[in-house]
């Protein structure tokens, strides 16, 4: 579910991401994204890809990602489970990860894992977080 497309570096103005790969019980699937900036609002992206693999991009301005709930996580607090809304395509969930402590302490250390989702559909995910 997971497929690094880029290992550069962030912009100096860019504090991390937060990455969500989402399959949808009735087997769509949902990749949405947000680069956190500290100089203005944050950077969205997404698709929406059907079961047969026809893929939409996303209006950025439809993507709402929103931390609910924060684990102690190596020291820091990290948002390990999300509330999530595609306003245009009437999609709400709650995610709840499957490991919360999912930190991979490499060189530059990231909160990676599995996770569940309920709402207006449900389904399994992952979840890739940088800069906690």
């Amino acid at each position: 579910m997971d497929r690094e497309w880029s290992s550069q570096p962030l912009a100096t103005n860019q504090t991390g991401w937060d990455w969500l790969s989402l399959h949808l019980e009735s087997g769509e699937k949902v990749m949405l994204f947000r680069l956190r900036q500290s100089d203005s609002g944050d950077y969205f992206s997404g698709n929406w890809i059907t079961e047969d693999g026809r893929s939409t991009q996303l209006a950025p301005d439809s993507i709402v990602m929103t931390p609910a709930k924060l684990s102690d996580v190596e020291g820091r607090k990290v948002p390990t489970s999300w509330s999530v809304a595609i306003t245009d395509r009437n999609f709400k969930i709650d995610t709840v990860p499957l490991n919360p402590k999912s930190w991979m302490a490499t060189r530059f250390a990231y909160w990676e894992g599995p996770i569940t989702f309920q709402g207006s559909h449900a389904g399994v995910g992952y979840l890739e977080m940088t800069g906690y």
